[in-house]
């Protein structure tokens, strides 16, 4: 359980999805903990362990720690860590992820002329509307995307509970591009809840009624509403493939933080002590 407090500081830190208490636990049904300067969800024998410090610079050591802690208090059969690195990913995890998050800096964010006329050309043929709606047409279009796309289980099992996160959130915003006819082109989700960060979630396009730029609009609404909530930041999210990079740089998006993920079994792994010893 979270106290207000400590909501309040969660609040005042967070800069990844993963330190957005309400959206992880809408997706995994968790309860959330703070422990030390590191959130983490539980559920009966699972895990979720954020080894993103909240304010303190990251320290592998610090982390291990803390999480051996954690998984003697608790016990749990499973553990899902994520954290900027994970030395002893290969020798103990069932399945392994690693990629970047990109960032934004809203204070000296340039846009080119290029990509401006990209947003034009894309105003002309598009709207934005800004809306907490996720109904049948957002459903379909993730449909879509999932049929078309090779992605992991766990990114599926993300994409399946959109509405469950957006139904528990008061600081999350759908934006929906719709073209002359009211058609849903393309939109994004984006949390604005961290008191310096917005977060961009996830933005689905269709393929059948695809308009160049749609994308380029949308984020630039994001942007907009960022600003004026005072933003400094708005974390673009992983990297995930060249397409998805390009996108994100093109708009001025560098490498913020690496992401690693391991689930694993507690049991396979070696003592915290006997770990180190190897690093």
């Amino acid at each position: 359980m979270i106290t207000s407090a400590e909501q309040d500081y969660i609040e005042d830190h967070a800069y990844v999805p993963e330190h957005i208490p309400h959206y992880v636990t809408a997706i995994s049904q968790t309860e959330p903990f703070l422990f030390e300067d590191f959130l983490t969800y539980f559920k009966k024998d699972h895990l979720i362990f954020v080894g993103y410090p909240l304010r303190e610079s990251f320290d592998e050591r610090k982390m291990m720690s803390s999480l051996d802690d954690v998984i003697n208090r608790l016990k749990p059969e499973e553990v899902a860590l994520t954290a900027p690195s994970i030395s002893y990913s290969i020798a103990g995890c069932d399945r392994t992820l690693s990629d970047h998050y990109y960032r934004l800096d809203l204070a000296g964010l340039s846009i080119s002329q290029k990509l401006r006329n990209m947003l034009n050309r894309a105003g002309r043929e598009v709207h934005v509307e800004k809306n907490k709606n996720f109904d049948e047409e957002h459903r379909k279009m993730v449909n879509e995307f999932m049929n078309t796309h090779p992605i992991e289980e766990a990114t599926r099992f993300i994409f399946e509970r959109i509405h469950e996160y957006l139904s528990s959130s008061s600081s999350a915003w759908i934006f929906d591009a719709r073209n002359k006819g009211g058609n849903l082109v393309a939109f994004d989700v984006a949390e604005f809840w961290p008191r310096h960060y917005a977060l961009y979630m996830f933005n689905f396009t269709s393929e059948e009624l695809y308009i160049p730029g749609a994308s380029d609009l949308l984020l630039s609404e994001v942007i907009q509403l960022a600003k004026a909530e005072g933003k400094k930041y708005i974390n673009l999210g992983l990297g995930i493939n060249p397409g998805v990079i390009f996108f994100k740089k093109k708009w001025g998006g560098i490498l913020f933080l690496p992401y690693t993920f391991c689930l694993y079994k507690p049991s396979k792994l070696e003592t915290l002590d006997t770990l180190f010893q190897k690093l």
